[in-house]
């Protein structure tokens, strides 16, 4: 695996972070898109935009090592969001964070905990990012 693979499923954790904050408290998605004159939702939206970004930049052999996550998928979402920006569905959009996001996350915890353990990851640049101050919303005693 590329040695950069860590880093961008750290930024995708990271993002998948901050829409978890974002999104907190909010049970009705007409409420969450309206919410702070939409602040939060399109804040989650520009997250899941960076997302689809960094998953472009993953090496395909980790996207065919863990082929179970929809990674085409993921951005496939990221250009309806980049190019249809004012045609995204609120409720997609509520469903995707409320139903998908979580297993995303936990499946991004396996791949980074997987990776370091089989020595594809390096442990000093996973060891350095916990100080990061970028990386603020990862649980890292989660993951390894």
């Amino acid at each position: 695996m590329p040695k950069t693979d860590l880093v961008y499923c750290l930024r995708i954790r990271e993002a998948v972070g901050k829409i978890e904050l974002y999104a907190s408290g909010y049970s009705e998605p007409y409420a969450f898109f309206e919410a702070n004159d939409q602040k939060d939702f399109n804040a989650c939206l520009l997250m899941l935009l960076h997302i689809g970004e960094q998953v472009n930049k993953i090496s395909e052999l980790l996207k065919r090592t863990y082929e179970q996550l929809p990674w085409q998928a993921i951005k496939g979402f990221r250009n309806l969001i980049a190019h249809g920006y004012v045609g995204v569905d609120r409720l997609i959009v509520f469903d995707l964070l409320q139903q998908q996001l979580p297993a995303l996350k936990q499946y991004l915890e396996h791949i980074i905990r997987t990776e370091l353990q089989q020595g594809t990851f390096d442990k000093m640049d996973y060891t350095l990012s916990k100080d990061s101050s970028y990386y603020r919303h990862i649980e890292f005693d989660k993951i390894a």
